[in-house]
């Protein structure tokens, strides 16, 4: 079962896996935690445009909210760049 975590406790969190589901539903496995996670917003929704940032340090998950534009910048560990 995949519980829902607002942004304010994934603040600092270190994303091992990351998918999005339904075109719209952010789910995240933050290091240290077994289980999925679907990411809602602090306007309690939970529809994401999501990327991934490679550039100086370690690469990034960026997360903005569909609905109020929130942002959310999430460290990846293990993620490889992008095949050209």
């Amino acid at each position: 079962m995949v519980t829902d975590v607002p942004i304010s406790r994934v603040a600092g969190a270190v994303i091992t896996k990351w998918r999005v589901v339904d075109h719209v539903h952010l789910l995240i496995t933050v290091r240290g935690q077994p289980d999925e996670a679907r990411l809602l917003c602090k306007c309690e929704r939970g529809h994401w445009i999501v990327r991934e940032h490679f550039g100086e340090g370690p690469p990034k998950l960026l997360a903005t909210c569909h609905n109020c534009g929130t942002r959310v910048e999430l460290d990846l560990e293990g993620a490889r760049l992008p095949k050209a």
